[in-house]
């Protein structure tokens, strides 16, 4: 009886031990990501969910003004430095950034699941040497919708070929001396008059790129391209101007629209929440959002990487990481990351499927003509637009003497950033 009371003392005092060991600690992500409310909320939103499914894995964000994010990000990148586990990462950043061993390859099988169910575009600019490095969050789209004032449109149809956007623009412009009231088609800007540009040259059959990998922006179809959009600056009849491309602190093309002075703005979708939210304006009855007219028998345009979550190399929790980059894939919270952020799905078939556009209407014009898109390209975006708009602005303020001189110069300087 006293050994069983020894025992018994024993097995108590054992168990009174190991309730009194702390419980393994969660092992700690920390993500970094620019400031969007939206986002913010959002992200937030998936991280509880995850947490509360992975309790051995805790979430912590820091946000910043996305200037200063930028910033941070890329010195943190140069640096290899262990500060975050998880990047915001902007696709085009891959392309300088994964060749140097900053970033962790995504985990193989999410990778295979990667390539097999993603549009190429969203993670062309983070793959490198048979390796992603990223998970691709949203299909970047810049080109191939269209914005419609309908206050200004009134009852005239919305056009549905090129020509008609033309006649439509025209006569929708409104001018006091050389000063524009209404622009009629408002493509000028940081992305529209690069994408626009490329997207013609393809509507035409033909390519920006040669088969060598260079660029080629003095073809027939090059030319006609871009001697039409010039028209549409300096022509009999110009529909706008070049003050989203000259005038530091004017509004954005999309904004002149939501405040009565644009009629027709090329944009991807996510400038429309800015209508709803500072505007007041009420999708359908104040503007609409259609398929841009195409300028030749085609459909096909460019489409560079977006938005994607990058692990760090030098992160000291990879596997959880992986985990979490996993769950943001998944079909249900893939599509409620891109409809709080009004983007499109990186995956096809939640991109396409009945439930996305039952949440996000804005995308119908639009999810029929993504499998048309082609990937940009394996360069710095930023330097391909600068040296295209630059080129634009130039040529239209008379610095070429021809078009055949101005795209001489612009595929030099293309071709520079390769």
């Amino acid at each position: 009886m006293k050994r069983k009371a020894s025992r018994l003392l024993a097995l108590v005092l054992a168990l009174s031990l190991i309730g009194a060991i702390p419980a393994a600690a969660a092992e700690k992500l920390v993500i970094w990501g620019h400031q969007e409310e939206v986002w913010i909320e959002n992200y937030q939103k998936i991280a509880d969910d995850f947490m509360a499914e992975n309790p051995d894995i805790e979430i912590s964000f820091e946000f910043f003004p996305y200037d200063d994010f930028e910033a941070k990000v890329q010195t943190s990148l140069i640096s290899k430095n262990s500060d975050c586990d998880i990047y915001e990462m902007w696709g085009g950043w891959g392309i300088d950034y994964a060749p140097t061993g900053c970033l962790d390859p995504i985990a193989d099988e999410v990778a295979e699941e990667i390539r097999a169910e993603a549009f190429p575009s969203t993670y062309g600019a983070m793959e490198y040497d048979g390796k992603i490095y990223a998970l691709p969050l949203e299909f970047n789209i810049e080109c191939g919708g269209m914005v419609v004032n309908k206050h200004l449109l009134g009852d005239d149809p919305i056009p549905i070929t090129w020509d008609e956007l033309v006649a439509a623009a025209k006569k929708g412009t409104v001018r006091n001396g050389s000063e524009f009231e209404v622009r009629g088609f408002d493509f000028v800007g940081w992305d529209g008059v690069a994408y626009t540009f490329a997207a013609m040259i393809m509507s035409q059959g033909a390519s920006y790129m040669k088969e060598d990998g260079t660029f080629n922006v003095t073809s027939p179809e090059a030319k006609k391209a871009f001697e039409a959009l010039a028209d549409l600056v300096i022509g009999d009849e110009p529909v706008t101007d070049l003050e989203g491309l000259t005038t530091a602190g004017a509004l954005e093309n999309f904004q002149k629209l939501f405040a009565d002075q644009a009629l027709f703005v090329p944009h991807g979708p996510w400038v429309l929440a800015d209508g709803i939210t500072t505007f007041g304006l009420e999708y359908g009855t104040d503007f609409d959002y259609v398929q841009l007219p195409w300028f030749g028998d085609e459909v096909a345009f460019p489409a560079e990487t977006g938005w994607c979550f990058s692990i760090n190399a030098a992160s000291q929790h990879k596997e959880a990481a992986n985990r979490f980059l996993d769950y943001l894939f998944s079909d249900e919270v893939l599509m409620q990351n891109n409809v709080a952020c009004g983007q499109i799905p990186s995956k096809k078939s939640v991109a396409t499927s009945e439930e996305y556009l039952e949440k996000f209407p804005y995308a119908a014009p639009l999810v029929d003509i993504l499998d048309k898109s082609t990937f940009i390209g394996y360069f710095n975006t930023d330097r391909f637009k600068e040296a295209i708009d630059n080129t634009f602005v130039d040529y239209c303020t008379g610095v070429y003497d021809s078009s055949d001189a101005a795209l001489a110069d612009m595929e030099a300087k293309l071709n520079e950033i390769l």
